[in-house]
């Protein structure tokens, strides 16, 4: 009886053991359910870009009927400076220029004199403050500012060069391909616009953004 009694205090110790077990396991609370998580605030900073990108320009060659060449596709790099807010809105200023068009024209003789063949060639400058925004990886831009737009010729060995001064204004849309510490690639696709010279292009290129320096701490 001795051994059975042991036995059985033994078996009964251990069933209680393992029913509070399963009754603490059942009944104990939720754990509670973890804080969603919140945008990480950014540390204001001085933010230089670099921009690169092929253009192509919208409209027609000034002299059509006597065009040889033409072509509308050139480049575009651009440096930027910008103060990256905490907030919503990104100031920024740049200063860009494209190179856009460049033709030949078979000139006959005329008034000007003796026939001969006209290279031209039209860029713009491109200075801009605007603002940005950063929309979970999309980056809107829009910007109002002064082009310098250049036209230059050549005819019977004599450079010409024309300069319009109308304000411009830039469009754009980037998305964040690379988000790293101090470092930023975005794709983008921008417009400008310089209606007062009758000048449109369009731009598709890699935009580098890189922190230089914080302002205040995390």
């Amino acid at each position: 009886m001795t051994e059975a009694r042991c036995v059985a205090f033994g078996v009964f110790f251990g069933v209680s053991a393992v029913a509070q077990f399963v009754g603490a396991a059942e009944f104990a609370p939720p754990a509670a359910a973890e804080p969603p998580l919140e945008r990480t605030r950014l540390v204001p900073s001085f933010e230089v870009s670099a921009a690169l990108a092929p253009s192509i320009v919208f409209g027609d060659p000034a002299n059509p009927q006597y065009t040889q060449s033409f072509s509308r596709v050139g480049a575009f790099g651009e440096l930027g400076i910008a103060y990256r807010s905490s907030y919503f809105v990104d100031p920024f200023l740049s200063v860009g220029y494209a190179t856009l068009a460049t033709g030949d024209s078979a000139m006959p003789a005329g008034p000007w004199g003796q026939g001969g063949t006209l290279t031209q060639h039209l860029g713009a400058w491109v200075i801009s403050p605007g603002i940005t925004s950063d929309i979970w990886r999309f980056r809107p831009r829009v910007g109002l500012g002064l082009a310098v737009i250049v036209q230059s010729f050549e005819f019977l060995g004599n450079k010409n060069t024309s300069t319009q001064l109308p304000i411009v204004t830039q469009l754009g849309l980037g998305f964040n391909a690379f988000d790293g510490d101090r470092l930023r690639l975005d794709l983008e696709a921008r417009v400008v616009l310089a209606t007062g010279a009758d000048v449109t292009f369009m731009t598709f290129g890699a935009v580098l953004r890189g922190d230089l320096f914080y302002f205040g701490s995390s």
